[in-house]
């Protein structure tokens, strides 16, 4: 990264941060002509503490409408850092709603959707009910329904219900794959 696209992205950061809601604005603005991925966490941190309805509204556009492909790992290792579950919420919403495919990462999503709550696991559905699954990761797709009814038969709870139309579905994938 060159020097001045660092003080770029920096001043966008600390714009961010500014108390001023014109400024905040600015850098969102900044962000839709000039961001990166290296932005999203400040993004999520700005969502996550704004109490702005609007600027709250414009992040969610933002982030719902990623183009950057190195957003998805970003994203996905989101999901496994010690942050709420509204952020987690926002990041599972980014994949889904920006169209990202994130079927090379099942094993991650699958491990989330186990260990979370019914809304995140109700989101990591959404995600693989909209990706494109190659014949390359049958044996992935194989290991997450047997993780997946492993879990369904030793564990009874609010999510079970989602696990179970999550292999369901990756049932039906692999039928039509």
């Amino acid at each position: 990264m060159t020097e001045k696209r660092a003080k770029e992205l920096n001043e966008i950061r600390t714009e961010l941060q500014s108390i001023e809601d014109v400024l905040v604005l600015k850098a969102l603005e900044k962000i839709e002509r000039k961001g990166d991925s290296s932005l999203l966490p400040d993004l999520i941190d700005l969502w996550a503490t704004t109490e702005d309805h609007p600027i709250k509204k414009r992040v969610e556009t933002i982030l719902f409408g990623l183009k950057d492909k190195n957003a998805l790992q970003f994203l996905i290792d989101f999901l496994a850092s010690d942050v709420s579950d509204d952020r987690k919420w926002l990041a599972l919403n980014a994949i889904w709603q920006s169209g990202l495919d994130a079927s090379g990462h099942l094993n991650e999503l699958i491990d989330f959707a186990i260990f979370n709550s019914f809304t995140n696991a109700i989101d990591v559905m959404t995600i693989i009910e909209n990706s494109e699954f190659s014949d390359d990761i049958e044996a992935t797709v194989d290991a997450n329904i047997k993780k997946l009814n492993t879990k369904i038969a030793t564990s009874k709870s609010d999510v079970t219900p989602i696990l179970i139309e999550i292999s369901s579905i990756l049932i039906d994938k692999k039928i039509e794959g």
